[in-house]
Formats: C-alpha cells, structure tokens, sequence
C-alpha cells in the first residue's frame, strides 16, 4: 500500500498511556473517597480491650470527619487550587497570543482558591468569609458589598475578555481538542456545581460535594498543565527552573495564607457550638483563638475539663488563665482527686443551665474523650435526648467509636442521674452489655475510699 492511501498513524502504546495520564490522575483522587466511606476501623481500645465499642453511623466515622467544614478534604482543595494560581500565573507569563485566556484562568483558580479557604458552615453560628456571605444577612453589610464587588469585578473581567476574544473562540475550542482538555474543562465544571448542592438523604452530609470540588480542582489543573506553553529561548534549563522555584514559592505562600483564612474561621480546634449563643466546645485553646472567640462570643465562662495539676498540665494554660482574669470570664477548673470528680460533673451541669453563665466555653485538651463525653451527659440528663444519638454523634465528633472509658462512664454516671431514662433508654442496655466482665478503676477508688466517685472523665 502506497504511502499516499495509507490511513492515518494510529498511536503507540505509549503515546496512548500519555494520552490518558491526566485520567488515571484523577481516578487515582476518587480512591480515598470511596475507601473512607467503605472501610471501618477496627482499632482495639487497648486501655480497656474487653470493652466492646460499637458504630452507631451507617458509615465509618472517619467520613464523618472529613466532611467537616475546614477538615482534610477542604485543606486538599487549598493545596490544588493554589496549584491552579501559579499554573495560571505562568502560563500569563510565558504565552505571547492568549494571555486572555490566562487571565480568565487565573481568575477562576483565585475564586476557587477563595471557595476552599473559606469553608461552610461555620461551627459556631459565624457569618464566615466565603462567597455564600453575600447572601447571608447576619453578616455585615459592608462585609457584603466587599464580596459582592469582588465577585462582580471578576464576573465582568471574564465575561469582557471572553466577549473580546470572541472572534476566536472557534480557535480557542479546536486548541483545547487538540491538546485533549476539552474534556477535562468539561468535567471540572459539572464537579464545580456538584459542590453547590448536597444529595438528599447521602451521609455523610458535605462528603461528596467537597469531593467533588476537589475532584474538579485537579481536572482543572491538569488542563492548566498540558496548555502551558514551553520554555522558549536560550539556557531553557535556567528560564525553567526560575519558573520551578518561583511557582514553589508562590504556592507555598497561598497555602499559609488559606490555612490561616481557614484557621480564622475555625480559631480553635473542634471549636462548635453544642447550644447555639449559650455552650461552645473544643480543644485547648490558644491566646489568639481566644481573643477571636471572645470578639464573636463575649464568653464568660470557661470549662477546663482537663486535670491540670498532673504532670500532663497543658503549657497553654497560664496564658489562658491570663487570659480569663483580664476579661473578666469565670474560670472553672477540674481536679485529679478522683473522689472529687462527682461534684465537679455536678458543678459543671448546673453551670450549664444558668443563664448567668452563658455563653460558656467547654474544653479540654484534644476535644476527643472528656469534652465530647461531657457533652453527652449534659445531652442526656439535661436535655433528654436519646443515648444512640449521642453516641452517635461523639464518634462522628471524634471520627472514631467512642473511647471504651465513655462507655464505662455512662455505665456509671448516667443511672443515679437520670434513672427512669437510663433504664429505659436501649441504647443504655447495649452498654452494659459492652461493658460486661470489664472492671470500672474508678469505681476500685471509690470502693477504698467509700465515697462516691461517677465521673472519670
């Protein structure tokens, strides 16, 4: 066969596995995700291994973590849209004929960037930074009108470079074919509007649209990345790695300034409210998110479930103490003495229904065992809500079953609290039988010293 009837040259193995990298990429992003809401640990409490621990979510609780607001998936989306800006930087930098299309790129990324620094909703009944603020009437007016025009701004900067450039958007489309993107615009787009809505009735809530985001951040890079116009010129190894060092940098800046943007939203770790403008939880927190809560909150008390006289007392805590005395919060602090442990669970329960009080700040030093514990009892005694529910949201708190030490505590604490509701609560009764044949250490303290010790942690 003659050269000139010969078909045309199909592609080599190779060229056809180059062809499909930006795909495998992406499919490669989607096994995380899939693998966290199939596999469910079976860590061993090894404090208390003859406790069983049960899930009381249809899904593994690491999910449910994830899906958080300002949680692991949210930081990915930081990461790979602050990729996307310096993608989009330089490919303006480089290109000679459609810087336009670099702009409208670069625009993009910055409002995606925005999108993943300032995750929602807030945990405490904050407005927030993002762009869902605009339509938020709690929040400032002239917090508004800034990201309204900010938004604005970058809607006509786009629409105007692609009204100017639409002489060539025929052009522009045949370019994206050929470089095999088209696609991958398509589908960063379709994941973009995924994130603006939740599937009804799909735990975990927030899961899959922050997937998605991510999902459509990366089709986006990798489209970014086969347009980018080679190094031209002499000494391209240099021009390169000027390009290489300065990307670094400037991505590794917008990361710091996302992550603080997201700190700022959350300024204490596992900071949420538990009674909207009355209870707050959380980790151990630093001056500085303490002076941002008390901005938004005005506390005046805090809870420090934490034993700090032992010897693993918080170096956060004269600060804190500090802290408290300059603005006048109540401070209320817990003890090792096991025997005194009844009265401060006590305490801190009738704290927590005085009005006086509120708005009161409970923590220990993780927001993982004690705080989340706490919040239970107070759920059940207090508010009556049902034991399953509460379980069931410490373990989607924690991102992991509940710690054996909490079944042993509600085993304990709850009964002579409220007993008609202990009593008839199933959830109550699973307990026990977890707990069966596992010996409670605080009650071997209360039996040597005859008095009554219910509350451990």
């Amino acid at each position: 066969m003659s050269a000139e009837n010969a078909g045309p040259e199909l592609p080599t193995k190779r060229q056809r596995v180059l062809q499909l990298w930006p795909w495998l990429v992406l499919a490669l992003a989607v096994v995380p995700a899939v693998w966290h809401v199939v596999d469910f640990p079976d860590d061993l409490d090894r404090e208390f291994p003859q406790v069983e621990r049960p899930n009381f979510s249809p899904l593994p609780p690491p999910a449910y973590r994830l899906a958080e607001a300002g949680d692991t998936i949210d930081r990915v989306a930081i990461y790979v849209s602050a990729l996307a800006i310096v993608f989009s930087v330089v490919g303006l930098v480089r290109t000679r004929t459609n810087r336009g299309l670099w702009a409208v790129g670069l625009v993009l990324s910055l409002a995606g960037y925005w999108h993943a620094a300032t995750p929602g909703p807030t945990f405490d009944g904050w407005y927030g930074l993002g762009w869902r603020t605009i339509g938020d009437r709690s929040a400032p007016v002239a917090q508004r009108l800034g990201l309204a025009t900010t938004a604005i701004v970058g809607a006509c900067l786009v629409a105007g470079i692609l009204i100017r450039e639409r002489g060539r958007w025929a052009q522009f489309w045949r370019t994206a074919r050929e470089h095999r993107v088209a696609p991958l615009l398509i589908v960063a787009l379709v994941l973009v509007i995924m994130r603006q809505w939740d599937p009804p009735h799909v735990e975990p809530v927030g899961y899959w649209p922050r997937w998605a985001f991510v999902w459509a951040l990366i089709a986006f890079d990798l489209a970014l990345v086969r347009l980018l116009p080679p190094v031209e010129g002499d000494r391209r190894w240099l021009r390169g790695g000027m390009y290489t060092l300065s990307g670094v940098g400037i991505w590794f800046a917008l990361t710091i300034v996302g992550i603080w943007v997201t700190w700022y939203h959350r300024p204490i770790d596992r900071f949420r409210a538990i009674v909207p403008g009355r209870i707050f939880i959380s980790a151990m927190p630093t001056r500085e998110g303490l002076d941002v809560v008390e901005r938004r909150h005005h506390i005046k008390t805090i809870i420090n479930l934490f034993p700090e006289d032992t010897r693993f007392r918080s170096p956060r805590l004269p600060e804190e103490l500090r802290f408290a005395k300059q603005h006048g919060i109540r401070y209320v602090l817990n003890s090792s003495d096991p025997t005194k442990s009844n009265a401060f669970l006590d305490e801190t329960l009738r704290i927590a229904q005085d009005p006086n009080a509120w708005p009161i700040l409970v923590h220990c030093h993780g927001c993982m065992d004690r705080t989340p514990a706490w919040w239970g009892i107070y759920r059940f005694v207090v508010k009556g809500d049902p034991l399953f529910d509460i379980m069931r949201d410490i373990e989607r708190h924690r991102g992991y079953r509940p710690k054996a030490t909490v079944t042993l505590l509600y085993n304990r604490v709850l009964p002579p609290r409220a007993p008609e509701r202990y009593r008839n609560d199933p959830t109550a009764t699973l307990l026990r039988q977890s707990a069966h044949g596992a010996r409670d250490p605080d009650e071997v303290v209360e039996a040597a010293s005859g008095k009554s010790n219910p509350e451990r942690r």
